[in-house]
C-alpha cells in the first residue's frame, strides 16, 4: 500500500474538483459510505445531494444482478440475499467496465490513517484528511482485485468509502482517457459550485466513458467531430431534460443490454429497473455485408437535416449516399422507383419510418408487437424522498397503450416528471404505481 503519486493526484483533483481549493461543504456532501437500509436490505442509502452519480450506478448493478439470478422479490424484505456480496460484485462490475483495454492493472484506493485506522463519522471529514490518507493498491486480475476488497471490506461502510470508490474508478481509467473524454478542459467531474456531477462521470459509470454526449457514435458540428456513446451499455439512461426538450438520450442509452436505466432529473439520479427482459435488445451483429435496422437507424440519423434535433427525413437526394452506407445494391432506375414510393407526393424528403418499414420489414414487424405489460420497481436512495424516511422500492405495473388504445384513452396524460421522463422511450406508457404512490425523481 503507497500512497498516490502527488503529481496524478494533483492532476486528478483538479479534473474532479477544479482545483485545490475546493468548497468544503461540497466534499463533505459526498462523504458516506455503502450502507442499505434497514427497511429494504439491498437498496442503498443516501445521505444527502451529491454522491448519487456513484450509489445509482451502483444500485443499478446491484438490481441488475439480482433481477437476472431471479433473486429479487416484491416483498419489503429479500431474504436469503447477502447484500455485502451483492455490493461488492456491482463494484467489480463497474471496475472492470471503466478499465480500458490499455490498462494492464486496476487501482484500489483506500483511505487509512498513519495508525492504520479507519475513518469513523466522529472524524472531522476535511480535504485536507482525506487527502493525507489515500493508499492505493494495483491488481492485475479481476480475481486478485475481488480478494483485495474482500479484505478491506469493513472500509467500504466508512464516510471516505463512496469518495475512494470514486477515485478507484478514475485512477483504473486513467488520466489520458479522462481528459481525452472530457470535451472542455475547463469542466470538471463534480460541479464545483452546486456539487452535482457532470454527464462524463455518470456516463463513465455506465457506459465506460466520459463523454459528456449521449447520442449514439460520432456527429461532425460545425466541422468538429464530437464523439458520443460508442457501443450498447449493460445500463441505460433516461432523462427529464429530454421532455424538456434540451437533450436527447440515443438508442444506446435508452436500449441497454439489461432493462435497469438510470434516470435523471434537474438535481438527481434514481433507478428503474423491470424483469421484463423483452424491454431491451441486443445490438444486432451484420452478418455478410448485410446492414441491421440499428445501422440504418444510425446511418439515417447521420444524414437528416438537422441531427440536433433528430427530424426524422432525408432529402430524396440523398437516398443514394444511404443505400451506399448501408451496402444495399441500387440502380438508376430502382432508386427511382424507391423514391416514388417513399415520397409519393413528391415533397422532396424520404421520412425515417417508412423508408425502415420497406427495407426491414420483419424487424419492424418484431417491434410493434413487442411486450406492452410490465412490472417496474423504481429506487430512489436519497432518505429525505422517502416516506417517512425509509427509503424503500416502489412497485408499478406499466402498460404501453396501442394507437388505437390511445386514441379512446379518456385519462389525461400524467405529467409527474418521472412519467415525463419514461415517455421519452414509452411515449404511451401508463404505470399504476402501487399504493397509488408516485416515486419522486429528486
Amino acid at each position: 500500500m503507497v500512497a498516490p503519486c502527488p503529481k496524478k493526484l494533483s492532476e486528478l483533483n483538479a479534473l474532479i474538483w477544479g482545483g485545490a481549493d475546493l468548497n468544503e461543504d461540497i466534499f463533505q456532501r459526498w462523504c458516506q459510505g455503502f450502507y442499505f437500509s434497514p427497511t429494504e436490505p439491498t437498496a442503498l442509502m443516501q445521505n444527502g445531494g451529491g454522491p448519487c452519480a456513484v450509489l445509482a450506478p451502483v444500485q443499478a448493478v446491484i438490481l441488475r444482478n439480482m433481477l437476472l439470478s431471479g433473486r429479487f422479490s416484491t416483498a419489503a424484505s429479500v431474504e436469503g440475499v447477502d447484500s455485502s456480496e451483492l455490493l461488492i460484485s456491482a463494484i467489480l462490475d463497474i471496475m472492470t467496465l471503466v478499465k480500458p483495454n490499455t490498462e494492464k492493472q486496476w487501482t484500489w484506493v483506500h483511505w487509512s490513517n498513519q495508525n492504520g485506522e479507519v475513518c469513523t463519522v466522529e472524524s472531522a471529514l476535511t480535504p485536507s484528511l482525506f487527502f493525507e490518507g489515500l493508499r492505493s493498491i494495483s491488481a492485475s486480475s479481476l480475481d486478485e482485485l475481488h480478494g483485495l476488497i474482500m479484505s478491506l471490506a469493513p472500509e467500504l461502510q466508512s464516510p471516505f468509502a463512496v469518495l475512494c470508490f470514486l477515485y478507484s474508478i478514475l485512477f483504473t481509467h486513467g488520466l489520458s482517457a479522462l481528459r481525452k473524454g472530457m470535451a472542455d478542459e475547463t469542466d470538471t467531474l463534480i460541479d464545483p459550485v452546486h456539487g452535482h456531477a457532470s454527464q462524463c462521470l455518470i456516463n463513465l459509470l455506465i457506459c465506460g466513458q466520459t463523454t459528456p454526449y449521449l447520442f449514439d457514435g460520432e456527429r461532425t458540428i460545425s466541422g468538429i467531430t464530437l464523439t458520443g456513446i460508442r457501443r450498447q451499455p449493460p445500463t441505460g439512461f433516461l432523462t427529464l431534460f429530454e421532455a424538456l426538450h434540451y437533450c436527447e438520450s440515443g438508442w444506446y442509452l435508452k436500449n441497454p443490454s439489461y432493462p435497469v436505466w438510470i434516470l435523471g432529473s434537474e438535481t438527481h439520479f434514481t433507478v428503474l429497473a423491470s424483469p421484463e427482459l423483452q424491454l431491451v435488445s441486443k445490438e444486432e451483429m451484420p452478418s455478410s455485408g448485410t446492414a441491421t435496422i440499428r445501422q440504418a437507424e444510425m446511418e439515417f440519423a447521420k444524414l437528416s437535416a438537422d441531427q440536433d434535433t433528430k427530424s426524422g427525413f432525408i432529402t430524396s437526394a440523398q437516398l443514394g449516399k444511404l443505400l451506399e452506407a448501408l451496402n444495399i445494391p441500387f440502380t438508376e432506375e430502382s432508386i427511382a422507383d424507391i423514391q416514388r414510393k417513399l415520397d409519393p407526393e413528391e415533397l422532396g424528403v424520404i421520412l425515417e419510418e417508412p423508408f425502415l418499414r420497406h427495407f426491414f420489414p420483419m424487424e419492424m414487424s418484431n417491434r410493434t408487437s413487442a411486450v406492452s405489460n410490465f412490472q417496474v420497481i423504481h429506487y430512489n436512495g436519497l432518505v429525505k424522498s422517502n416516506a417517512g424516511g425509509q427509503v424503500r422500492y416502489e412497485f408499478g405495473e406499466a402498460h404501453l397503450l396501442d394507437p388505437t388504445e390511445e386514441l379512446i384513452e379518456t385519462d389525461p396524460v400524467d405529467q409527474n416528471p418521472i412519467h415525463r421522463c419514461l415517455r421519452t422511450k414509452w411515449p404511451t406508457i401508463r404505470i399504476r404505481w402501487r399504493g397509488n404512490k408516485v416515486p419522486s425523481l429528486n
